[in-house]
């Protein structure tokens, strides 16, 4: 190769080194939307289907866990196993199989690998709950050994600041995430549309975020109305395959946005109107009109809400059922799960209220 050969080689190699940074720049800000606890409700194919590139993560050992495995196949969804781990409270929530600390090795990873072959098409494993396993060095360092024999990623559901994901991940050479924001915590129209600007505020600032929700009926009839939102912005829906070893928004960020995340406005139409009425909120319920002293009486705004889909949502476990309150070491038999609703063929039984989930 000549003199002026290597000199065109050199100012190539320039060229494109600078083009780098300007591609990225030039990505759309992406998003990754998990749904969680998949395999109890009646919600759960209504969620599945939204034509969006949604993440689903399967809880292991679930009634209808193969159903909407194979359901989210056919919709083109990545999926994800949902394996329950100890928190720090509420553990009588965790359901079958859970990964808890008096268990061993051996029951931690042979808990592990039975609860993969239960969600077979799992590409990664996030936790449900673990607040108290995550923050446990040696237990997620026998969780990542299968999570790396397996060459699959983990996503830290991130329910403790003392999460030792990361470093452990990080150990094992695997691909990890963790989320930036829960959507449904408190289930209100106005919580929701909150938490969704906040993912959007998140996305446009740091390029990706990743969020997390359930398959609640309020969650889904928000995301059915709001999810188109994310085109119009500019915003790209992905799987959080797309976002792996990324890093997570950074805590003042985080705070920062969810400071300032604005109220999404309701589309307001207007109608005849017999009487003043007051402005009222865009993202809550209409409230019955209020009269006012000086008004335009020509118009008034109405305040359009999505119209209820009436979808029943059942707390997804029986804690009256043996198992919650004892690990789940193997090879002891567990009880056999059922939805918390009443089957055709059950007789009608007297039911206490049940603690949605916490983390």
């Amino acid at each position: 190769m000549n003199h002026s050969s290597v000199r065109i080689f050199q100012f190539l190699s320039v060229v494109c080194c600078l083009s780098l940074p300007v591609q990225a720049q030039s990505l759309p800000p992406q998003v990754a939307i998990i749904i969680d606890d998949i395999g109890y409700q009646k919600v759960d194919p209504d969620i599945i289907r939204l034509p969006y590139a949604l993440t689903v993560a399967v809880m292991p050992f679930t009634p209808n866990g193969h159903d909407m495995t194979a359901l989210a196949r056919q919709h083109g969804k990545e999926i994800m196993l949902h394996m329950p781990m100890e928190a720090v409270a509420q553990n009588h929530l965790l359901g079958k199989g859970a990964l808890r600390r008096p268990m061993n090795k051996q029951q931690v990873q042979q808990a592990l690998h039975q609860a993969l072959d239960n969600v077979p098409q799992a590409i990664g494993v996030n936790n449900h709950m673990g607040s108290l396993y995550t923050a446990l060095p040696e237990q997620m360092d026998w969780v990542m050994q299968v999570v790396a024999e397996r060459r699959l990623y983990f996503i830290d559901s991130k329910t403790t600041g003392k999460s030792v994901v990361g470093s452990v991940t990080q150990k094992h050479g695997v691909k990890t995430r963790s989320r930036d924001v829960f959507l449904d915590n408190d289930k209100s129209y106005k919580a929701l549309d909150r938490q969704f600007n906040q993912l959007i505020q998140l996305a446009k600032q740091h390029g990706h975020a990743v969020a997390i929700g359930h398959p609640y009926p309020e969650t889904y009839r928000y995301l059915k109305k709001n999810l188109p939102r994310l085109a119009q912005q500019g915003i790209k829906v992905v799987p959080v395959s797309a976002l792996l070893d990324l890093p997570a928004a950074p805590a003042q960020l985080i705070a920062r946005t969810a400071k300032t995340s604005p109220t999404q406005p309701a589309s307001v139409k207007p109608v005849a109107a017999t009487k003043p009425v007051a402005a009222v909120s865009h993202s809550e319920p209409t409230p019955a009109p209020v009269q006012l002293a000086e008004q335009s009486p020509s118009v008034s705004a109405e305040i359009v809400e999505p119209v209820p889909e009436l979808i029943p949502w059942h707390p997804p476990y029986l804690p009256q059922l043996p198992g919650f309150d004892t690990p789940a070491v193997l090879p002891v038999p567990e009880p056999q799960w059922r939805r918390f609703y009443r089957q055709s063929d059950e007789p009608p039984a007297a039911l206490s209220p049940v603690p949605l989930l916490l983390r």
